[in-house]
This record gives structure tokens, sequence and C-alpha cells, in this order.
């Protein structure tokens, strides 16, 4: 029965934690506090390409903690501010964020090219920033379970925006994504989750 308990609060966690980005009147995310510890059904497989346009698997991180995060460039309010707390949760942990490779995958690929992420994370190359064909990015998505839904936006110089997933992924050495937290948490809130993903004191 407990088992069934934490089934159905993950499934709700899930389908409802959705960044409307950029749509006004879009519902926050429902205010789901901790983590969610997730089954063997998440495979975190995904074969990509990084900004300089090199292939890029899950297999090249084997032997780190991976912070993974789903979102989209032109996103103008939500993925801004979630990226930044990934690259301030990785100054928190100061010599331990070796440990941790972070990785943002687009939901967006028919805008972020190679190009566009190279422009957009030149602020912190510790992030590693993947996107691919429409294909490869369907499979990611499966692959963490991630909804996308495109929203065209007709009085929008953005003509459409992505409401999308909103949680970071926390991977574990071997390649299993063991943890999903809620975006909108502080950076030191998530520099505590990976010290103790990454065995740090």
């Amino acid at each position: 029965m407990a088992m069934a308990r934490t089934a159905l609060f993950a499934a709700a966690a899930f389908a409802t934690a959705l960044a409307g980005c950029g749509r006004e009147g879009a519902a926050p995310p429902a205010p789901i506090q901790g983590e969610i510890e997730l089954s063997e059904q998440f495979t975190g497989e995904f074969s990509l390409v990084d900004k300089n346009g090199a292939p890029v698997s899950n297999s090249d991180f084997a032997g780190k903690v991976m912070l993974v995060y789903f979102g989209f460039t032109h996103c103008p309010d939500v993925c801004p501010g979630d990226i930044g707390v990934m690259s301030a949760a990785l100054n928190e942990l100061g010599e331990a964020a070796k440990e941790v490779a972070a990785v943002f995958i687009t939901v967006d690929p028919e805008r972020d090219t190679p190009q566009a992420l190279r422009d957009y994370f030149a602020f912190d190359e510790r992030i590693v920033a993947l996107t691919g064909d429409m294909e490869a990015i369907k499979a990611t998505q499966a692959a963490y379970k991630v909804i996308a839904n495109k929203q065209p936006l007709p009085d929008s110089a953005l003509v459409y925006t992505i409401d999308h997933t909103r949680f970071y992924y926390v991977v574990d050495r071997s390649g299993q994504p063991r943890k999903a937290v809620i975006g909108g948490v502080s950076p030191q809130q998530l520099a505590d989750v990976l010290r103790r993903s990454i065995g740090a004191s």
C-alpha cells in the first residue's frame, strides 16, 4: 500500500511540475517539496551532440554524478532561473563540483542549435549543453519521462513556447537516474542533494 501511495505521489508530481515558460496565466508548478526517488524505468540513456557538434552519450559521464536539466534557451523566465541555480550550486560545492557533470538538454532542437547553445552557455563552461535531431531529443525525453509540449504564441515575437517538465535529475555514477528535484529550489538546497549523492561532507 505504501508503494502504491509513493507511485501515486510521483505520478502526480511529474504530471503537475510543468514550467509554463513565457505564457501569461500559465499554472505554476505544484508546491511539492523534497525529492522523488526514481525507478529503473528511468534509463537516462541519450545520444546527442554538444555545443561544438561533437557526439555525446550518457556513457561519456560514467564515474561522475550527473545533474540533468531539460529546458530551452528561448524560455524568457523559468529556465534562466533554474540554469542559474545549477551554476550557483556548482559554486556551492567548491572542489567537490569536479565530481559532478552538469548537463542541460534542450526540448527545442529546432532553435537550440549547437551555435545557439554555445552562445547561451558562454557564462559557465562547466555546464554541458546538448541538442540533437527531434528523434534523438524525443528518445532522451522518453528515457527521463519528460513531458514537453509546444504551445503557439501568436501575439509574441517568440512565435511559440514549450511547456515542459521542471525537474533536476540526479544520476548516479553508474548512469542510473536516482532522484528528481523540483525546479525552484535554492542553490544551497540543490548543492546539498548533490553532496549526498557524491558522498561529500
